[in-house]
């Protein structure tokens, strides 16, 4: 009987602690993406900055947040990946941050016209946190779900889902029928082409 209690209370308090430590950890990531929102909003308002300057501004400072790396394998796909070289790897992250720039800032109203609303944090494991939100544009309703990952040094987002639509599963699409008909240089082309006014 006392074996039996000992267990429970053993349990209880390690069920507690990961109920605790789950909980934090989605405060923790909906604060993080809503600091660097309302910094981004602040911008947005700023009638003294030009359209670019925002878009720039803006980027530097949820830039951090994205992990690249992670999108960009990702995106490629296991097939694809290993066969880029690593100054490949080096050139389509750079050429990938530039359209993650366009779609992202693409998306967002820079007018001022702009409400956000947090709706409670999603727990995927111990390691993944989907924040979902309403961007509300020019009296618009948006879903928006940020999904992140706790990379070990922080969370950082690998992908964003805007009307339910993945931006890794649409770009992997692209990419991978671009790799299953030409080469890595045609890929780099079609992005150099696109990203070209960044």
């Amino acid at each position: 009987m006392i074996k039996k209690l000992f267990l429970s209370i053993i349990l209880l308090l390690f069920l507690s602690s990961f109920l605790f430590s789950a909980t934090d950890n989605k405060s923790y990531v909906t604060n993080l993406i809503k600091s660097k929102t309302d910094a981004a909003m602040k911008l947005i308002n700023n009638k003294e900055l030009t359209e670019k300057e925002k878009k720039d501004k803006i980027f530097k400072i949820i830039s951090p947040l994205f992990d690249v790396k992670i999108m960009s394998k990702l995106v490629i796909g296991k097939k694809y990946w290993p066969k880029f070289t690593k100054d490949e790897k080096v050139k389509f992250m750079e050429l990938f941050k530039k359209r993650i720039k366009m779609v992202y800032l693409d998306r967002v109203s820079l007018s001022g016209d702009l409400k956000v609303e947090y709706k409670e944090a999603i727990a995927k494991g111990k390691k993944i946190i989907y924040v979902p939100s309403i961007f509300t544009v020019k009296g618009k309703d948006y879903s928006v779900v940020f999904k992140l990952w706790n990379s070990k040094k922080s969370w950082k987002i690998y992908d964003i889902e805007v009307e339910g639509i993945s931006i890794i599963r649409t770009y992997r699409s692209q990419f991978q029928d671009i790799l299953s008909k030409g080469s890595i240089d045609d890929l780099f082309k079609k992005l150099e082409d696109i990203t070209k006014t960044q």
